[in-house]
């Protein structure tokens, strides 16, 4: 009867980013230690339950034929030749690459069972725009960003970082892609406008879409980071100083 070892999970949420070029593959580890020499040895992958791939011991590894195109059984993990084919190579990644992946190690005497998140970010044709629209007595600052992956979190925040908003309506197309919006109303006079900046954040990626702009109109182009928001801020101390650009 095999032995049940204790199951690893991975906490780190490996990100892939999608790019417009090829891309390296993406290596999912699965560590495991065979005490003895074993008289078989099965690795298989499942992604959220589904098995995409498996090698066994002394045969050469093939992902399962719906993955063929999504795994490269050629790449050798280890010159260890309990480990030699037991990693799992992803190749030509989308969105659906997202999951939960299990690693399952069966030996004769042993199991082992390892978990690792993957997370795709898809942000490679997306819009962002932060518009401005005057409605009676009260200015409202709108932001819109399309086409991007996984679920959007909107922030719009204020130059001295309060935030003024953070509850978009999010919409997801027929392509798995989303679109979501965010409309606040700022008070601000024409003589003092505020700086603002839209912020759109993805769970577990570091880098964030971004686009300025202020309550009197002036709104800035999106674009990948914080590097704008420094403009924004000169601008915003201009304007306090009653200086004319």
């Amino acid at each position: 009867e095999a032995l049940g070892y204790p199951t690893k999970d991975e906490n780190d949420v490996k990100i892939i980013v999608l790019q417009n070029e090829e891309m390296e593959p993406t290596i999912l580890d699965c560590d495991y230690e065979i005490e003895d020499k074993p008289t078989f040895l099965t690795v298989k992958w499942f992604r959220d339950d589904k098995t995409i791939y498996q090698w066994i011991l002394g045969k050469a590894p093939a992902p399962i034929p719906e993955f063929k195109n999504d795994v490269d059984s050629s790449y050798e993990s280890s010159t260890d030749p309990n480990k030699q084919y037991s990693s799992l190579a992803l190749i030509n990644p989308t969105i659906e690459t997202t999951g939960d992946y299990k690693c399952v190690v069966h030996t004769n005497t042993q199991s082992f069972t390892s978990h690792q998140k993957v997370q795709v970010v898809d942000v490679r044709n997306y819009t962002l725009n932060l518009h401005h629209n005057k409605i009676h007595n009260e200015t409202q600052l709108e932001c819109t960003v399309t086409n991007v992956y996984p679920r959007p979190t909107i922030t719009i925040q204020s130059s001295d970082e309060d935030v003024v908003k953070r509850e978009p309506r999010v919409q997801e197309d027929e392509d798995g892609y989303f679109n979501a919006t965010v409309v606040v109303a700022v008070y601000d006079t024409e003589d003092d406008p505020e700086a603002y900046q839209c912020i759109v954040s993805f769970d577990g990626y570091a880098k964030n879409l971004t686009a300025v702009g202020t309550s009197a109109g002036s709104a800035g182009l999106s674009h990948v980071d914080m590097n704008m928001w420094l403009f924004c801020c000169l601008y915003y101390l201009l304007s306090k100083l009653k200086v004319v650009l």
